[in-house]
């Protein structure tokens, strides 16, 4: 099941996980966003974990060599925040690369499974890849549509403002072509 929630700080969702855009190395912003708040989910998890976040995901992908290939997962803890665990979504392999459609298809199963394992009843979730990775938000949103399966976990997912045109607009055009 999938909930939008619109305009809301994806950060400060009490839901028992977080999804966040990841690089490959961990970072997340560094210090300049624990002292101000800036754009983007890496950056508000950054701001309101002061920086506790950063640390723990730094470490996780330090142990290995060249950082993490995009399409991997990993899960930490979310020390200073309403929910629970962040699941990083591993979009990139550098920080400000571009990311790819073909890595979001493959992320999406991925994080579906290591929720409904660990039982979580809500994911936060905002669309892979649309923010610093400079994908298309539709396309992105049709794959969340087509992927995201009927489940006992919720997926909420967070959208700006500006995002709501796209979808909304995307949903027209779907139903249209339904009907007619």
């Amino acid at each position: 099941m999938m909930t939008i929630i619109y305009n809301e700080d994806i950060s400060l969702s009490n839901a028992n996980a977080i999804v966040n855009a990841s690089n490959g190395c961990g970072y997340m912003g560094g210090q300049r966003c624990i002292d101000m708040r800036q754009r983007g989910v890496a950056e508000s998890i950054q701001y309101v974990s002061r920086g506790a976040v950063e640390k723990l995901s730094k470490k996780v992908c330090k142990k290995h060599p060249f950082g993490l290939n995009p399409g991997s997962i990993f899960i930490t803890a979310a020390p200073n925040m309403k929910t629970d665990y962040i699941i990083h979504a591993v979009t990139m392999r550098t920080p400000g690369s571009r990311a790819k459609l073909k890595t979001i298809k493959a992320l999406i199963p991925q994080i579906i499974k290591v929720s409904e394992q660990r039982n979580f009843k809500q994911v936060a979730i905002p669309l892979l890849g649309t923010g610093t990775g400079g994908l298309s938000i539709e396309d992105v949103y049709k794959l969340f549509e087509d992927l995201l399966p009927d489940s006992f976990v919720e997926f909420l997912l967070y959208t700006s403002f500006k995002d709501e045109f796209y979808i909304d607009n995307y949903i027209e055009k779907k139903n249209e072509i339904l009907k007619g």
